[in-house]
C-alpha cells in the first residue's frame, strides 16, 4: 500500500467536505498523514479553505493512531 498520496489526501478532503469528520480522521491516520504531510499535499482547489479544519483533522487522526 502506498502512503500519503494525493489521491488519499483528496479522499480525506472529500470526507471533510461531506461532514464525515470521523471518517476523515480515520483515513488520515490509516494513510499515515501528519501535519507536515497535510501541508505538503494541500492545494487551493481541495475545497477546504480554513486552516483550523486541518488542525481539527490532525487532532482526530491522533485519536485513531
Amino acid at each position: 500500500m502506498n502512503y500519503r498520496t494525493q489521491e488519499q489526501f483528496n479522499e480525506i478532503c472529500e470526507s471533510m467536505i461531506n461532514g464525515n469528520w470521523s471518517q476523515a480522521g480515520q483515513e488520515c491516520a490509516e494513510a499515515g498523514f501528519y501535519a507536515n504531510d497535510l501541508k505538503n499535499a494541500y492545494t487551493e482547489d481541495c475545497g477546504i479553505n480554513d486552516i483550523w479544519d486541518f488542525a481539527e483533522l490532525i487532532e482526530m487522526a491522533n485519536k485513531y493512531r
